[in-house]
C-alpha cells in the first residue's frame, strides 16, 4: 500500500515499512518503488525503509515540463525533511544513484550514509558514440514508443533463459510508462555532472557494480578514486538490474553497509 506527500514540486507516492534506522531508495529511470521489492522485504527486518516513486514514475506527479536531475535531487531532500528522516541512508540504482550524488553535493548533511548501484556521478557526452546511443534511446521511445523500448531493454537485462518471469515484469512496467514523463527525465541526464562537489562530501560511499553492467568495471573504479570516503564492491553474474538479478547478494552487502553507519540500537 502506497502512502503520499504533497511536496512543492507535486504528489510523490511512497513506501515504508520496518522499524529503526532510516533507508531511503531511489529507483532508475522508467522504474518505480516496486523494483526494491526484494531489498524492501528484506531491510525491513532491520530498518525503517521508505522507497519512493520519483516524480514522471509510478504514482507520483507526472513531468509535464523540462527537469534537471538537480530538481529531481531537491524532491528527495525535501521528502527527506518533511518526514524527518535526516540524517538516513540513501540507496540508489542508475538515475537513483546519480540523484545520490547530486545529494552529496547539494546536502551532504541529510545523508548519514550512501550506496549507489551501476551508477556514476556524471553522464559527460564526451563521444559521438555516447551521443548517438542516447539520440537513439530519444527517437526510439518518440516513434516506436516505450513497449518496443521495453522489449529490448529486457533482452539485455535479463538475457537468461530462466530469466522470463523478469523480462516480462519488466516489460509490463517500462510501458507502463507515461511517454512524455520518461522523455522528460531520460533528457535531464546527458551533460549532467555533480563532480566536483560530491567528491568533496566525507559521507561514507558504497559503490556496488554488477560485473556485466552497460559501463565497465574500469570506469567505476576510476571514479571511485576520485572520492574521499568510497569503496567499490562488484557482483558477480550480475548486469544492470542487480537488485532483481542478484537481489540475496546485494541485501548482503547492503544490510552490512547500513548497519555499519547507523546510530547503535538504545539498550
Amino acid at each position: 500500500m502506497m502512502d503520499y506527500l504533497h511536496l512543492p514540486s507535486g504528489r510523490i507516492a511512497y513506501i515504508c515499512r520496518g522499524q529503526g534506522p532510516a533507508v531511503l531508495l531511489l529507483h532508475g529511470l522508467g522504474s518505480s518503488s516496486l523494483d526494491w521489492q526484494p531489498q524492501i522485504e528484506h531491510l525491513a527486518r532491520h530498518f525503517r525503509v521508505y522507497a519512493l516513486d520519483l516524480r514522471g514514475h509510478g504514482q507520483s506527479a507526472p513531468l509535464r515540463a523540462p527537469v534537471s536531475l538537480a530538481e529531481l535531487a531537491a524532491d528527495v531532500a525535501d521528502f527527506i525533511r518533511a518526514l524527518d528522516i535526516e540524517p538516513c541512508v540513501l540507496v540508489g540504482i542508475s538515475m537513483g544513484g546519480m540523484l545520490t550524488f547530486q545529494l552529496l553535493a547539494d546536502h551532504p548533511e541529510l545523508l548519514r550514509a550512501a550506496a549507489v548501484v551501476n551508477s556514476a556521478p556524471s553522464f559527460p557526452l564526451d563521444s559521438w558514440k555516447i551521443r548517438a546511443q542516447v539520440g537513439l534511446r530519444l527517437l526510439l521511445v518518440r516513434v516506436l514508443g516505450l513497449p518496443t523500448l521495453a522489449r529490448l531493454l529486457a533482452g539485455k537485462l535479463f538475457p537468461k533463459a530462466e530469466q522470463q518471469a523478469l523480462r516480462e515484469q519488466l516489460i509490463e512496467r517500462i510501458a507502463g510508462n507515461d511517454r512524455t514523463s520518461y522523455l522528460h527525465a531520460m533528457r535531464a541526464i546527458p551533460g549532467w555532472s555533480a563532480l566536483p562537489r560530491a567528491a568533496q562530501a566525507d559521507t561514507p560511499l558504497l559503490v556496488v557494480a554488477g560485473d556485466r553492467d552497460y559501463t565497465p568495471l574500469a570506469y567505476k573504479r576510476a571514479y571511485v578514486a576520485q572520492l574521499r570516503n568510497a569503496r567499490l564492491e562488484v557482483i558477480e553474474d550480475s548486469g544492470h538490474a542487480t537488485p532483481l538479478d542478484q537481489p540475496q547478494r546485494l541485501n548482503q552487502l547492503l544490510q552490512a553497509f547500513i548497519a555499519e553507519h547507523s546510530p547503535p540500537v538504545p539498550a
